[in-house]
This record gives C-alpha cells, structure tokens and sequence, in this order.
C-alpha cells in the first residue's frame, strides 16, 4: 500500500486531460472495491451477490500495446486561413474526442515509452514532417503503433502514414536509438478514420514478428504458449491479467469436462488453444480473418492439433451448424465460451447459441451494461451458476465480467 501511495503522489502528469485513465488518483484496492459495488448494482437482483474483482497482476505498465495519434494541434481560438499548425502525438482529450493531446509519458503503456515518444518528435521536427489532417486530406503522418511482449521483453514499433515517401533510414535510427526494437514497420492507410490500421505495411528493419508468451495457471502448474504477433496481431492487452482470465476459464473447462468446446468470438485462439489439451475438439470462431490467420499459425508454433479455425460472424456459423444434417457434436457433449466485443452478442448469434443449447456456457464480457441486457434471453434457458470479474484494465472505469451457465434440466 505504501508503493501504491507513492506511485499516485507520482501519478501520470496528463492525468485529468487524458481520456485513457479515470482512476489514477484512487488506491488500487478501492478501485477494485468501486468495480465490484458497481457490478453487484448492475447485476440487481438477476444474481444479488457480491461479485468478486480479482486484481490485475500489474496496476502501472501493464498494456502490452498503444497506438498514438498524429493530429493537428487543436486551439482555442480558430487560427486564420491558411494558418499552419502545429502537429501534435499523442491521445485524446477526455472528454473532447476532437482535441488532441500531446503526451510526454503514460504511465499504463509499454515501459521506457517517453524515449521513444521524444525521440520521433525530433524525427518529425528534423524531416520537416507533420500530421495528417483528414479535413483538408493534408500531411503524411498518422498512427504509431508500439508492442512489447510482457514475457519476452520483445518489442515492434510502426509508423502508419498516408501516401509519400519516408526516409526510412532516419526513422530507423530515431526508434533504435531510443527504443531499441526488434522489428519495425511502415504502414499506409488511406481512409480517413483514425485507427490504427493498413492498406498495406512493409517491413523495414528487423524481424517480421515479435512473439509473446502466456504464462497460465493451472493449480500449482502452468501451461505455457506461445504467441507470434504481426502489427495488426489480436491479442489480449494485459498479457499477466490475461493470463489469470484465461486460468478462470481453463479452471471452469476442467470442471464441466465437455467433450467439445465452442470458442465463439475468439480472436487469434488464445482461449481455444488455453483449453485445448481439455477437451477432443475446438472450434474457434472469429470474423476477423487476420484473427484467424494469426489463430492457425499459433496453433502451429504450439504444436496444438485438435482446433479448428472458422473466418465467419458468429450467427451466420450458428445458423449453419444448426442446418447441418449431422451436428458437429451432440450438445449433451458441448460447452461454449462467448467473448464478443464491447457492442455483446448479436441478437441472432443469442438466439440461434440458445437453440442449439450446449450444457455449459460461459459469457466473458468487457461491456457488462451490455451483457445484463442480453441476460433475461439466455435466462430462458440456462441458470446462472457464478459471477466474477478481472481486472484487466487498472485505473480506468473497465472490468472483464465472467459469468457461468449452466442448461435447465
């Protein structure tokens, strides 16, 4: 406790401007008390009993990624026509998506970020180079992207750009002699969203990949994999409070002993592969083809031969699977694990997921406003058997809601 209260004397210097963290100025204890008085609120009486939080492994430089933006600066006073701004690096305003925010440090990214962040600053000064504006579709730079394998201390940088030619060389130099990275990139995105994202991406010094590693635990064991990520690779952010997520999971698989196991929703395969020793047979399900991508060749580095990968929405696979003449599996033997994105599940994916009724659920969500919405669908049908959470996201408002089902008899 007394680090901690250190650490928040010592708290970001953009905390309060930056929309990334809320709770910085909260002890860690009290933020997972928050978390879990306002889970058991939500929750009312669907379930009306305490909801433990279990507490992220890392509370400051725990994201694995960031990707900072290129902008504009923003200012007060509208400049007068033709005036040129200044370009910015960094996030957004809390609370002012439109105002960009220089940040010198961040106190929850990749460690040893501002060297980096100060050294292309300079980069950008010295080239004479600056942001891209998406109103008047001026300017070359857009996105930096930074990983860092938590595990292997690996780490990728890559600069996302409009069209143009960069010197390469020079941009190089500014990432290695401040962040010394074992593979870089330079992207290019031509719509006008800002994201973090590629029409197209070339490698231009160092390694292809960079790899991480999970850690799971499993009693007084692990179950080590292994993970190669590309610039665009779907992993978890919080690689140590991913791991505990998923020994959650591979706890509740080895409870419930299905024979098959639904992994719906499921990115590049980190749950698939976390319980596939489990089980005969996963399927992994993801309409993200690069997911799916990423979800094969790590099954592959892993030696893992009982999962299947499927590109497809959720509710368009159910839907065939419910078609099939010979269901895959009978769902006596079945158990499902859903973990959609922020927006839930899709209504169809719910009610075609009830219909063809695996014994045993179990519903991760990142969004539980959303996920108590969906509840009273799958309440028809199934009991909820438990609720937790894990803190994945310290210092801000977020928590990895996991709830556990079980198919009325």
């Amino acid at each position: 406790m007394g680090q901690y209260a250190e650490r928040i004397a010592e708290r970001c210097a953009h905390f309060g401007d930056c929309g990334g963290c809320s709770l910085q100025d909260v002890p860690y204890e009290d933020q997972l008390a928050r978390k879990a008085a306002e889970l058991e609120d939500l929750l009312g009486e669907l379930w009306g009993r305490p909801v433990p939080v279990e507490p992220s492994p890392e509370v400051w430089h725990y994201r694995n990624k960031v990707d900072l933006s290129f902008s504009p600066k923003w200012y007060d006073q509208p400049p007068p026509p033709r005036f040129e701004r200044d370009s910015v690096l960094g996030f957004k305003t809390r609370g002012r998506w439109y105002k960009p925010l220089e940040i010198a440090e961040c106190r929850i990214g990749p460690p040893d970020l501002s060297a980096l962040l100060a050294s292309v600053r300079q980069w950008m000064e010295n080239n004479k180079l600056s942001a891209f504006d998406s109103r008047t579709r001026k300017g070359f730079l857009r996105i930096l992207l930074v990983r860092y394998g938590k595990r292997t201390g690996q780490r990728m940088v890559v600069l996302i750009t409009a069209d143009g030619p960069l010197d390469r060389a020079s941009f190089v130099e500014a990432v290695q002699t401040a962040w010394p990275a074992d593979s870089i990139y330079h992207g290019v995105f031509r719509g006008l969203a800002d994201v973090a994202a590629a029409d197209e991406s070339e490698l231009i010094d160092g390694a292809p990949t960079i790899e991480e590693e999970l850690r799971i635990p499993d009693g007084e064991k692990e179950r080590v994999l292994r993970f190669r990520l590309s610039p665009f690779s779907f992993f978890q952010t919080n690689t140590r409070g991913a791991e505990r997520l998923y020994g959650k999971v591979r706890a509740w698989v080895k409870r419930v002993q299905p024979q098959y196991l639904y992994d719906l929703y499921g990115g590049a395969g980190g749950i698939a592969m976390t319980c596939s020793d489990l089980v005969e047979h996963v399927w992994s399900v993801e309409n993200v083809e690069s997911a799916t991508i990423d979800g094969r060749q790590n099954v592959s580095i892993n030696g893992l031969s009982n999962v299947t990968f499927a590109t497809a929405k959720v509710e368009v696979w159910l839907k065939e699977l419910l078609l099939a003449k010979e269901p895959v599996a009978a769902a006596a033997e079945t158990a499902a694990v859903v973990d959609p994105s922020r927006a839930g599940m899709h209504r169809k994916a719910t009610w075609r997921l009830v219909e063809l009724g695996p014994r045993d659920l179990l519903y991760i969500s990142c969004n539980p406003a959303q996920f108590v919405r969906e509840l009273p669908a799958l309440l028809e049908t199934y009991d909820l058997r438990d609720v937790s959470a894990v803190d994945l996201f310290p210092h801000t408002d977020h928590v990895e809601l996991v709830a556990e089902f079980v198919r009325k008899t």
